[in-house]
């Protein structure tokens, strides 16, 4: 279809000189085309095709040399790591805000859905230093009100005690704070645990980021946190539900080049 083609065309190609088409400038643009067609047309055929120009999706391609290596390393550790072997992912969520909404949310009626308060009043912010068990899909960690390499060894200990026998695997992102001198002489002073680490921008890799954004939507998001000991409360009281009835994540990513490893086959895009 002709409008089709054209709503995928970049509008300055045309003489438009914007970023993204509207109905109404699409509309104008193939009707010079000598194509009859009103408004209300072209926006049933966007539909129709699930074309959306209004909408964006921002993505970061990463540009580490060792991608390839660093992400089948991870995924090794997913799926091949002996059972009795520890997998831990290992983050911080920093920025956390308590924020507290000047006035209170008005409830859900039939038809409308909850209100919420546009202003709101800053209290400061939280990091969450997080631990993910891959196996229970449990998460856990500590609170503090930054992080640096101290408060990530701090971690490295929690977990570390937590787990107080066996091998184990703790995988991280490519964060300053977790290559300083003192994680890499924690490493050697507990040679049972195998750091790991994903490709640059591609923390996507880490399971414990999709806790983090569990956490983000069911706490977070449309939280009001009068000062940071009640967000404190709030994300300690969340992590204890979330733990009592906690399940690993169904991880299914399997790049097409994993064909290339022994064993494995080729069933997911690259």
């Amino acid at each position: 279809m002709r409008v089709e083609a054209e709503a995928c065309r970049d509008p300055s190609d045309a003489g438009f000189e914007v970023t993204h088409w509207s109905i109404a400038l699409l509309g104008e643009h193939v009707r010079s085309m000598q194509i009859d067609i009103s408004d209300a047309s072209v926006g049933r055929i966007l539909r129709g095709a699930l074309l959306q120009p209004h909408r964006q999706k921002m993505w970061l391609n990463s540009q580490d040399d060792e991608f390839r290596q660093k992400r089948d390393d991870v995924l090794r550790v997913y799926y091949e790591a002996p059972q009795d072997e520890h997998t831990l992912c290992l983050d911080e969520k920093t920025g956390m805000q308590a924020l507290e909404r000047r006035y209170p949310d008005l409830p859900m009626q039939p038809g409308m859905p909850v209100r919420r308060e546009f202003e709101y009043i800053r209290h400061g912010t939280l990091t969450l230093m997080g631990a993910y068990d891959v196996r229970s899909g449990k998460l856990f960690g500590f609170l503090s009100d930054g992080h640096d390499s101290d408060t990530f060894v701090q971690l490295l200990e929690q977990v570390d005690a937590c787990y107080p026998t066996g091998r184990g695997h703790i995988i991280v992102d490519n964060l300053s704070t977790h290559t300083t001198d003192e994680v890499v002489e924690w490493f050697e002073e507990h040679p049972r645990w195998t750091l790991h680490f994903t490709p640059k921008h591609a923390s996507w890799l880490n399971q414990i980021e999709c806790a983090f954004s569990d956490l983000q939507r069911c706490v977070l998001a449309r939280g009001s946190f009068r000062s940071k000991d009640e967000l404190r409360d709030k994300v300690h009281a969340y992590l204890w539900w979330h733990n009592e009835r906690a399940e690993p994540f169904e991880w299914t990513y399997r790049p097409a080049s994993w064909s290339a490893i022994p064993g494995k086959t080729s069933d997911g895009p690259d």
